[in-house]
């Protein structure tokens, strides 16, 4: 029971504060695919290694200041069609989220291709 009862909890608060990070935003998906150029290792140079790492210092940024839930990739090579990365994050609206995302380091170079989309988290991991 004690144990149900822990789960019941963390599954509420984790639904209230999944649902939104204040009445005026709310949750959006991006999904980034890499441009076609950079599904080819060979075509990488170190300034386009740099923009990632910049890309990455973005997302660890707004994920300290609470704007992104969640950022990751499938675990693919880059030429796998199937090789995507996904952002969990608030904005007010989907124009703010778009350019939220076109603001992105990789996708301003053209390194990374984004579509966003409204989104919703139903369940989060109990921390």
């Amino acid at each position: 029971m004690k144990y149900l009862l822990l789960v019941l909890i963390c599954i509420s608060g984790n639904s209230i504060f999944a649902q939104q990070k204040d009445s005026t935003h709310k949750e959006f998906l991006a999904v980034l695919t890499l441009s076609e150029k950079y599904k080819d290792e060979k075509n990488w140079t170190q300034a386009d290694q740099a923009i990632v790492g910049e890309h990455f210092q973005r997302l660890i940024k707004y994920k300290n200041e609470g704007t992104v839930v969640l950022a990751g990739r499938t675990d693919y090579e880059t030429n796998n069609p199937d090789m995507m990365g996904l952002v969990i994050f608030y904005a007010k609206d989907l124009k703010e989220a778009r350019q939220f995302m076109m603001d992105d380091p990789a996708v301003k170079n053209k390194i990374m291709l984004v579509k966003v989309h409204p989104y919703g988290i139903a369940l989060n991991k109990c921390q």
